[in-house]
């Protein structure tokens, strides 16, 4: 399995705060059964992380994971936050932050929790059009979406994909994050699942996620999100 929404990086955002703690995120990733992990720090006027700091992090963490035979590949990404159009273009531009995969195919764009941004369909065209498709994740944990989901839908239509948390269909979320969690997942809106894991206790869990999927929609929607999530790490060429 691959985890594409994970804060798996210590010490540079609210993820995990030691290296040994980010080890540990790896081993119970593995335990998991997850073999590759996209680390995607915030990326916010909160925490806005150098590349350099970041690939200098995964590269620690990948030898000292080989070295204890934990055999869980981790690549960069980021969670960028869409504080408004201007922001996420001028980071764009100048190539301060990460997609999900080397060919710029997919980005990982969050909404601010405050409310929801005027500027998303414009942000997700401009996306599109370069040829990226966006991803919303933890759609369920915004009540601006639970509250009105054509907003969601609209941008699915456009051609957006949604990640959808696991432990927000275990319930660990509230309850009114799993009924929007597994209404999306009755009604095939649901592209990918990930952990969004930030520590050993908000810990890795994907198979239990895929587990709710299969009993929520049936083993061929868990087979549907696995090929979405397989699309993104197809093609992993980081220099």
């Amino acid at each position: 399995m691959i985890d594409i929404h994970c804060h798996l990086l210590d010490g540079i955002d609210d993820g995990a705060k030691t290296f040994e703690e980010s080890v540990e995120m790896a081993r119970l990733a593995y335990e998991d059964g997850i073999r590759h992990i996209i680390a995607t720090p915030h990326f916010c006027s909160s925490f806005m992380t150098e590349r350099t700091v970041q690939l200098h992090k995964i590269a620690r963490l990948q030898r000292e994971l080989d070295r204890q035979g934990i055999a869980v590949t981790v690549s960069p990404g980021s969670e960028v936050r869409l504080e408004s159009a201007a922001y996420v273009y001028e980071h764009a531009d100048r190539n301060h932050f990460f997609y999900l995969d080397a060919a710029r195919r997919f980005v990982l764009l969050e909404q601010r929790w405050c409310g929801y941004s005027e500027d998303t369909e414009q942000v997700v065209k401009w996306f599109l059009e370069q040829g990226t498709t966006p991803i919303i994740p933890h759609p369920e944990r915004h009540p601006f979406f639970r509250d009105n989901a054509q907003l969601l839908t609209n941008l699915i239509a456009l051609g957006a994909w949604t990640q959808v948390t696991a432990d927000s269909l275990l319930g660990k979320n509230g309850t009114e994050a799993e009924a929007f969690g597994r209404w999306l997942l009755k009604h095939d809106h649901v592209h990918t699942l990930a952990t969004d894991a930030h520590n050993t206790v908000r810990r890795p869990n994907l198979s239990d996620g895929f587990r709710v999927v299969a009993e929520t929609a049936g083993e061929h929607r868990v087979q549907q999100i696995l090929e979405c999530m397989n699309s993104i790490v197809a093609v992993q060429n980081r220099s």
